[in-house]
């Protein structure tokens, strides 16, 4: 490990180019299809609140790293934050906890990239392909487009994530107004909450996952025009924009499947469904704004996760060699081809282990997009709390005239406090397998990383020292 100079190319993004950004790594389409249907099972007809109840958490951990960005821009965000809060060995054992959180958050996105093709070619054809070697095809491309500059690659998502967008509402405008006679404030009532707290709790991790994505922007620091205010709004802007949008698609869709939440649990992709019901062949649409949705995913995941990646390695806290940039792009590329290796290699192991077990009925993508999304949501949400954890000493310390017991204490308590309620719940015994074995993969994985951890610091001292962060 050592650290080096090198550094992102400064000015290319301002507000609209980072909010864009982070509205496509949150993903209010691919996230939506594959996530909602589990979120209405548990919910009920009132789903719409346990969005809106991630919405909140959400803003609490927005608020603390747009806190930490005012004070010290930097495209370490996570992995700078707690390193300079709580230490050397904390800040190595973040940036390896990103490491594998996010890698496996992206091979689900890797995953979806060929997979929604092939379901879309099924569905519509009568060609029934494999989705593997579309996902190698695209995955491939968006990495390549996404090594050509930061700029080009936003450009690139804000069209697509624009087109989706507009696809989605005009959909649920029309069922809307098909179903106008029904329309009712049923999906915001607590009593049509089913289970009440236990149902609005049930859901909430797949819902906060939902909103995964939303810290993209700190890890563009860098390459952004005054970060310090560039950043923060461009993270409320993509917050609200997309709790707006997946509030307003979980309503239209409880009301296109006329309340009946059993049905909205029993469809794979409950909007897609709606879609072909309500529009028949032109839902072909509805199709092609997923596959836009996961590739704009796709690119903008890799931007924000290679940026963190290269962070780590040019401070010492990663391997050096993923702390260095093209010399023509000015793009992470060794980064890049890390994070990209490492996500198809997560894939390549999952068919291998079902082709061994002979589980082959069910190596979908779906499936394994489930699986991914859930190990990774319980390796984020260790890396939101130390966060929350860095905030109050990261200021004390190094900014200690700006020192605010609202903002750098309590806020940031909340925030963690929320961060309970998904922790129980994927976390709670009796979960069917695979999903009852991830919570122990976890705690074994962070035992091994705060080991792996104290060496790194013990055999290099002053890794994460001069880090690379904006005073």
């Amino acid at each position: 490990m050592s650290q080096s100079g090198e550094r992102l190319k400064s000015g290319q993004l301002g507000t609209a180019d980072v909010t864009a950004s982070t509205v496509a790594n949150i993903g209010p389409g691919i996230d939506f299809y594959f996530g909602f249907g589990v979120v209405a099972a548990t919910a009920g007809v009132a789903a719409p609140l346990t969005i809106l109840a991630a919405t909140v958490a959400v803003a609490l951990l927005a608020f603390t790293v747009a806190e930490f960005t005012r004070a010290e821009p930097s495209a370490g965000s996570f992995i700078t934050y707690v390193e300079t809060g709580l230490g050397a060995r904390a800040g190595v054992a973040t940036a390896l906890l990103v490491t594998v959180g996010y890698t496996v958050a992206i091979a689900s996105v890797f995953t979806m990239s060929g997979g929604l093709v092939a379901m879309t070619l099924a569905q519509f054809t009568s060609w029934h392909p494999w989705w593997g070697p579309f996902t190698v095809v695209l995955t491939a491309g968006a990495i390549w487009l996404t090594a050509r500059g930061v700029k080009l690659s936003t450009v690139a998502v804000g069209a697509a994530v624009v087109v989706q967008v507009a696809i989605m509402l005009a959909v649920c405008l029309l069922v809307l107004v098909d179903q106008r006679a029904a329309l009712s404030a049923i999906p915001f009532s607590w009593a049509h909450l089913t289970g009440g707290l236990a149902g609005l709790s049930a859901g909430f991790p797949l819902a906060l996952f939902m909103f995964i994505g939303w810290e993209n922007g700190p890890s563009l620091a860098e390459e952004a025009r005054d970060p310090r205010r560039t950043i923060p709004r461009a993270l409320y802007l993509s917050v609200a924009i997309a709790a707006v949008l997946l509030v307003f698609f979980a309503y239209a869709t409880i009301t296109g499947f006329r309340y009946n939440v059993s049905s909205i649990g029993r469809s794979s992709v409950p909007f897609l469904t709606m879609a072909d019901h309500y529009l028949g062949g032109a839902a072909i649409l509805a199709w092609i704004a997923g596959i836009l949705s996961v590739l704009a995913t796709l690119i903008a995941g890799a931007d924000s996760q290679s940026r963190l990646l290269f962070d780590g390695g040019r401070t010492g806290l990663l391997p050096a060699k993923l702390g260095h940039v093209h010399s023509r792009s000015g793009t992470p590329v060794n980064a890049l081809l890390f994070m990209t290796a490492a996500g198809l290699g997560i894939i390549g192991i999952w068919w291998v282990s079902h082709l061994v077990t002979g589980d082959t009925g069910s190596m979908d993508p779906v499936g394994l997009y489930a699986e991914c999304s859930t190990m990774a949501t319980i390796v984020i949400l260790f890396v939101y709390f130390l966060t929350m954890l860095s905030l109050p000493v990261f200021m004390w310390r190094r900014h200690r005239a700006s020192f605010s017991l609202l903002r750098h204490v309590v806020i940031p308590v909340l925030g963690s406090a929320t961060l309970i309620v998904p922790f129980v719940e994927l976390c709670q015994p009796g979960q069917p397998a695979p999903y009852n074995a991830f919570p122990f993969i976890a705690l074994a994985l962070v035992a091994a990383i705060a080991v792996i951890a104290w060496l790194v610091v013990r055999r290099h001292p002053h890794a994460g020292a001069g880090e690379g962060a904006e005073a």
